[in-house]
Formats: C-alpha cells, sequence, structure tokens
C-alpha cells in the first residue's frame, strides 16, 4: 500500500484505458499544474527544514557534529519532500494511489530482471561519452559537484547512522521522488504532449533538478528509464525499484570508496 493517503475526488472520473499505462490503468489524471504547483511546495518545505537546522547550528543550539548532521539533514530534508507531496499533492487534488500509479505489480514485473540492469548499463554508457565531451571542451570535471558528495563522509560514521542512510537514500528518497516526477509530472506533460516527448521532458526536468551539471547524462538517461518503466508496467513500483537500485548502489559505491 501507499504511504500517501487519498480520497475520491474529481480525478477519480478519469475511467478510459491510456495507451502505455497499462491494461488496466487508467489515463493521466495529473495536470502540469498541479505537478508545478507541488514541486513548487516540496522546494519550500524542504528550504524551510533546512534553514531551521541552519539557524539550530548557527545559533549554537544544536552541536551539529557530522555524526549528527547528516542523519538529522537528510532524515529532514525526506520529511519534509514527503509532507509536501502529502499536502499538495495527494489531499489538496484528492487523489488516490492507484491514481498516482500504486497499482498492484503483475506478471511483467519479471522484466525488471533484465530492464534495471540495462537501464543502469546504459546511463553509464551516455554519462562516459558525456564526460568525454566535457573533457574536450576543457570542463575540469574533477573540480565539478557529484550527485554522491553529500555521502562522501558516509563511510566513517557508526553503523546504525549508514543504515539510516541507506533506508533514506535507497527506499524513501526514491518512492517520494517517483510520485512526484513519475507520477505527476509524467503524468502531467503525458496530457499536453505526446507520449514520447513527454518521456523526454520528465527526464530532463528529473535531470535538472538534481543541479549537478556533470551527472545531467546520467541522471537523464535514468530518467528516461523510469519513465518507460512507468509506462510499460503500468505501475510506480516498477521505477521505484529500478531507483532505489540505483541509489544503493550509490551508497555502495561511496562505502567502498571507489
Amino acid at each position: 500500500m501507499s504511504p500517501f493517503p487519498g480520497g475520491v475526488g474529481p480525478a477519480a472520473q478519469v475511467r478510459q484505458t491510456h495507451r502505455g499505462y497499462g491494461a488496466d490503468a487508467a489515463g493521466p489524471v495529473v495536470t502540469l499544474r498541479q505537478a508545478g504547483w507541488a514541486l513548487m511546495f516540496v522546494v519550500l518545505y524542504v528550504a524551510a527544514a533546512c534553514g531551521v537546522i541552519l539557524v539550530l547550528g548557527l545559533t549554537g543550539l544544536v552541536d551539529f557534529t557530522l555524526e549528527l548532521l547528516v542523519p538529522v539533514l537528510l532524515g529532514t530534508v525526506t520529511a519534509a519532500a514527503l509532507a509536501a507531496l502529502s499536502v499538495h499533492l495527494v489531499r489538496r487534488n484528492h487523489l488516490t494511489a492507484a491514481q498516482l500509479g500504486f497499482r498492484r505489480p503483475g506478471p511483467r514485473m519479471a522484466h525488471l530482471l533484465w530492464q534495471i540492469p540495462a537501464a543502469i548499463s546504459g546511463a553509464l554508457v551516455l554519462q562516459g561519452v558525456f564526460l568525454a565531451v566535457l573533457g574536450l571542451t576543457g570542463f575540469d570535471i574533477g573540480a565539478a559537484p557529484t550527485t554522491n558528495d553529500p555521502l562522501a563522509d558516509l563511510a566513517g560514521l557508526p553503523v546504525p547512522v549508514v543504515l539510516f542512510v541507506v533506508l533514506v537514500v535507497a527506499v524513501l528518497t526514491p518512492l517520494w521522488e517517483e510520485v512526484l516526477f513519475r507520477g505527476a509530472f509524467l503524468d502531467g506533460f503525458g496530457r499536453r504532449f505526446r507520449p514520447a516527448l513527454a518521456v523526454l521532458l520528465s527526464a530532463a526536468l528529473f535531470a535538472a533538478v538534481h543541479l549537478v551539471v556533470v551527472g545531467f547524462a546520467y541522471l537523464f538517461a535514468l530518467g528516461v528509464a523510469l519513465a518507460l518503466l512507468r509506462r510499460f508496467h503500468g505501475n510506480l513500483w516498477a521505477p521505484i525499484l529500478l531507483h532505489a537500485v540505483n541509489n544503493g548502489l550509490a551508497v555502495l559505491i561511496v562505502l567502498s570508496g571507489t
């Protein structure tokens, strides 16, 4: 079951089968406007949460050691994002879990055994080409921030903290990001544009909001794969699993020191 509550509202009136969303799935029910508002409130909630942590640290009310700061920051940001989506996407628009994409998985989920490795491998190949091109332009790749930078000191933290970080990064973060980008924005773009363009636009937005230039190609390719999985399987569980595997591998790479 989805952790996101919801009732039956105007969006529940959409019943037609939509090509590319599975045989029993309704078509897109979230508008681009609704998705945009949800993203805005996610940003506001996360900014407010980070502001509170900053004030607590600067005023000396809390002595944020690295051991304390990492779980507090990750946990607070994730809780803020989940709260924003619950209030301003799900409750505000009276969406049910099924309308967001949390439908019962079918036998086609077995395809994930090859789809997940293929998606990650393809993203890595595109990222390699992208880095090669950046290198030819004289861009200083080594000095650029990466998506793993916030976890750089993870290996030196106590085991309970590491386990909490793994939970947040590999489970909760894929959950709320997929609800937003593949549950809301893919639907929103799908109502305005052709399916292929909707996939590309949702992937570009997903990559852009991470604000990591050097990792844009990988994130874009991953976003395309996540959107295609949503359309192929007709549910959010498939992209959530790919996203969780991807983030889990990133944590393992950081922990291994490679």
